[in-house]
């Protein structure tokens, strides 16, 4: 299983030590690696969450030590592509990075429907939306502005920092839209529903 050891600064192929799976008939099923680093001997924790289509685990994400992790309910597309600029940014390949970064914000525009003419346009379609608020989409053009420079003009070259920042702008990005508020999205549908079946706003609270 390859993972990321913060010790010994590279991708190691971990030795693993221990797995089970985590089933539950209302959430995806994970399975859960205890693994160290055939190194330094760091324990490390892992989770893969079934991939459905494929009859496969997708891609381990690092439990501890912590890294950032992405919500199960992210769509396959955008997790693929999203960590696939996270592999950019570890391998140093920072330009590709800031490049696979626009290409998830086109991902979450496409998955709630707003395709205009230009990415530009669909940010602003969604913002108009209510999908993001003003500051999110500021973070969603400046992720644009550099992927498309990236992409396009060949004297642009992308540092480490400003890469890592734009990952970081990416996954609030991501948090925001496909977790925070569908989640409420999905609370208010729910109680709207429970009202309507009878109950009062103070028994909902």
């Amino acid at each position: 299983m390859l993972l990321d050891c913060e010790y010994c600064k590279a991708r190691v192929d971990a030795q693993v030590l221990h797995q089970y799976e985590i089933a539950d008939n209302d959430a995806p099923t994970f399975l859960v690696t205890l693994a160290k680093c055939p190194q330094c001997s760091v324990p490390l924790l892992a989770q893969q969450m079934e991939d459905f289509g494929e009859h496969a685990w997708l891609l381990p994400e690092r439990l501890y030590p912590e890294e950032s992790t992405l919500s199960h309910t992210l769509p396959k597309p955008i997790r693929d592509t999203f960590q696939e600029a996270q592999a950019c940014l570890k391998a140093g390949a920072y330009t590709a990075a800031a490049i696979m970064c626009r290409k998830t914000v086109e991902g979450i525009c496409a998955e709630h429907g707003h395709q205009e003419r230009t990415l530009a346009e669909s940010l602003r379609s969604m913002r108009d939306a209510g999908i993001i608020e003003a500051r999110l989409y500021d973070w969603a053009d400046a992720l644009r502005l550099y992927g498309n420079e990236a992409a396009h003009d060949v004297s642009v070259t992308v540092s480490a920092q400003d890469a890592k920042d734009l990952l970081e702008f990416g996954h609030a990005l991501i948090e925001y839209v496909f977790t925070y508020r569908d989640k409420f999205e999905a609370f208010r549908a729910r109680k709207t529903k429970q009202a309507a079946g009878g109950k009062s706003p103070q028994a909902l609270l």
